[in-house]
């Protein structure tokens, strides 16, 4: 451990399985370092994403609109059942400090570990789940762009592996909500072909079999009342409005 005597840990909004295998690998580091050794928990709440997103490629943060009251008070609450959480292992409450930042959470981990000069830093990895695949190949990973710029140690906790589905037509269901999930208040339009192509699994050709896996989630998600469909000029179209 360097002069500094502090280590930075990244809090998502959710307090995941992730967050809390890594609170617990920081816990067990604490166990063995001095008395002196801090730790900085930081939550980052992520900017808006743009509306018009090139498909399969990285989405460029939008203009940097503050954040919501709602968001703060998300973020408020995960650092402090993080906080919670470490005392409840037995580190004392002035071993820990407290962190937000508004922006592409990988950058602004990397910034903050610079400017407070950490010795290492520590994060969670959500592991290969099917959302996990998905959001990795539409914007990217976190954890990922956070090793690649680090200046410092960087310490990654997996989750333990869980099973996880192989289904095509899963696969496009849940590219699909994860779609809307991000683009809220957007009117979006999807057809079997264009869900096929935008969303395809990497490595993956498409063809009558990836078309039809797309259809049918599609027509999962409209009676699950995500979508409404409409027939136009003989096409099929999904909607979500």
């Amino acid at each position: 451990m360097d002069k500094n005597k502090r280590i930075l840990l990244g809090i998502d909004a959710n307090f995941s399985s992730a967050t809390q295998y890594a609170l617990r690998a920081a816990n067990e580091f604490f166990q063995r370092s001095t008395p002196d050794l801090r730790l900085v928990l930081l939550h980052v709440i992520p900017v808006p994403y743009d509306t018009s997103p090139a498909w399969g490629k990285s989405m460029k943060p939008s203009h940097p609109w503050p954040p919501v009251v709602q968001q703060r008070l998300r973020a408020e609450h995960a650092l402090w059942r993080a906080r919670v959480a470490l005392q409840q292992l037995g580190i004392a409450p002035e071993r820990i400090e407290l962190l937000q930042r508004v922006g592409t959470p990988a950058d602004e981990i990397v910034k903050a570990a610079r400017e407070l000069g950490v010795s290492c830093i520590i994060i969670g990895s959500h592991g290969n789940a099917l959302k996990q695949r998905i959001r990795r190949m539409l914007i990217g990973s976190t954890s990922r762009r956070v090793l690649r710029l680090a200046s410092c140690p960087v310490t990654l906790v997996n989750s333990p592996h869980k099973p996880r589905p192989r289904n095509l037509e899963a696969w496009y269901e849940e590219a699909v909500k994860y779609s809307l999930h991000e683009h809220p208040g957007s009117l979006l339009v999807f057809t079997a072909c264009d869900v096929a192509q935008k969303f395809a699994p990497p490595k993956r050709t498409v063809g009558c079999q990836e078309v039809d896996a797309a259809s049918r989630a599609l027509e999962q998600l409209a009676r699950n009342g995500l979508l409404c469909c409409h027939r136009i000029k003989g096409e099929l179209r999904y909607l979500n409005d």
